[in-house]
């Protein structure tokens, strides 16, 4: 990435070459016409140079700014994924035999966000009960909720019961794609055109597929010579902002999508393929933790912070916190080990985790505290594997919470 000059270096620079041929004048001077003159034209210059580094930067993927991005996209035929809706196929609702709902007719809320969803097929309620999908009103990742948690019917229609069911994850919702992810999908295609439906290929398929995708790992030959198994995830990807805000955290696609994904494989791939579209199998990862809590501390202490503990957690509840966040970042797969194959849930990252949000250790270098809530001085994970402190993870698999154990001392 290139360099420019500031404004008070090209004034620097301006009053050197300014003093070699004027020895006598006073650069300190600010009533100088000579000084008034150099400010001004360091200023000018600096807006033009600023231009330049602006320009220079878009010219290329690596440094671009998120409208270079998009325009870039626009000539590849590559566009952002946009914001998108959740949705779930099982919303059930109760009542009465024979009571008729058509689409629109409902609307449901979600208590813990506030956020609304409204019917879109319809039917007849048989044996007391009927399924119906819904759809979010608003897009991203909020909408997303897990199953099976209920839904408040607003306003419900004589003989419906006010509490639904969801059966089904609400999935599939979420933000806008995020300038790294496009950038690295528009570097990929640079670096690997497409090349007629080889491996490089197979990834930008899923995301051309459908706009709710944002991961897509591929496995091949796992059904035998000629297969190509695409394991796609949707919804959540700010895992940041959802894991603070307690939000819930759905990445599974839904039916509808796999299929959607599915018949776009069908239609572009190499006639002599076999690919096969599948949503990843969420491994739970159960995580005991060893901490030393700082001065003055309990495990029941809840740190006031409203900005990294707006639910107000207490102290146990922040670190099972914390190796959640760790467990939902890692990738389909998990990570893989030098020298060995395969991916793992890895016992040091989790710590590291941990250090992040909550190491009271002060940095040698600024004398700061590490973490965001510095409320541990000392963690230990115990090992995931029984005997090994990684925890194998299958090609399909995504890591997902299990039971979370703190316990204060014993490191």
């Amino acid at each position: 990435m290139a360099t420019f000059p500031t404004p008070s270096q090209l004034a620097q620079s301006y009053f050197q070459i300014l003093k070699s041929i004027k020895p006598s004048l006073n650069v300190n001077d600010v009533n100088s016409d000579f000084v008034i003159r150099g400010n001004t034209f360091s200023g000018i210059a600096s807006g033009y140079t600023g231009d330049t580094q602006k320009v220079y930067n878009d010219t290329f993927i690596s440094s671009a700014r998120i409208e270079a991005l998009q325009l870039k996209g626009q000539d590849y035929g590559i566009a952002q994924q946009p914001a998108t809706t959740a949705k779930s196929t099982g919303v059930q609702i109760l009542g009465p035999n024979g009571v008729t709902v058509a689409p629109g007719d409902l609307t449901f809320l979600y208590a813990p966000t506030n956020v609304l969803y409204t019917n879109t097929t319809g039917g007849t309620i048989s044996g007391g009960a009927l399924l119906v999908t819904a759809e979010c009103e608003i897009s991203g990742q909020v909408g997303n909720i897990k199953a099976t948690d209920v839904l408040t019917v607003v306003s419900p229609p004589s003989g419906i019961n006010p509490v639904a069911n969801l059966t089904t994850d609400m999935a599939d919702g979420a933000d806008q794609e995020s300038t790294d992810s496009y950038r690295a999908r528009l570097l990929s295609h640079l670096q690997n055109p497409p090349a007629g439906g080889n491996e490089t290929d197979y990834p930008q398929f899923a995301f051309d597929a459908d706009a709710t995708v944002r991961s897509a790992f591929i496995r091949r030959f796992g059904r035998g010579l000629g297969t190509v198994d695409i394991y796609v995830t949707t919804g959540t990807t700010d895992i940041d902002t959802a894991v603070t805000n307690g939000t819930a955290i759905v990445r599974i696609p839904s039916a509808p999508t796999i299929a959607a994904i599915q018949a776009y494989y069908d239609a572009h791939v190499p006639l002599t393929d076999c690919p096969e579209v599948y949503a990843p199998t969420e491994l739970s990862v159960p995580v005991t933790v060893n901490v030393a809590l700082a001065a003055g501390l309990t495990m029941t202490s809840v740190p006031s912070d409203p900005t990294y503990n707006p639910l107000g957690l207490n102290i146990q509840a922040l670190v099972q916190r914390e190796v959640s966040r760790v467990l939902y970042k890692y990738n389909v797969g998990g990570r893989t080990v030098s020298g060995s194959t395969g991916g793992f849930i890895v016992a040091s990252d989790i710590e590291a985790g941990l250090d992040t949000w909550l190491s009271a250790v002060k940095d040698p270098v600024t004398g700061l505290l590490k973490g965001k809530i510095p409320v541990l001085d000392d963690r230990q994970v115990q090992k995931l594997n029984g005997t090994s402190w990684d925890l194998p993870v299958a090609s399909n698999q995504l890591a997902a919470p299990g039971a979370i154990s703190v316990v204060n001392g014993g490191l």
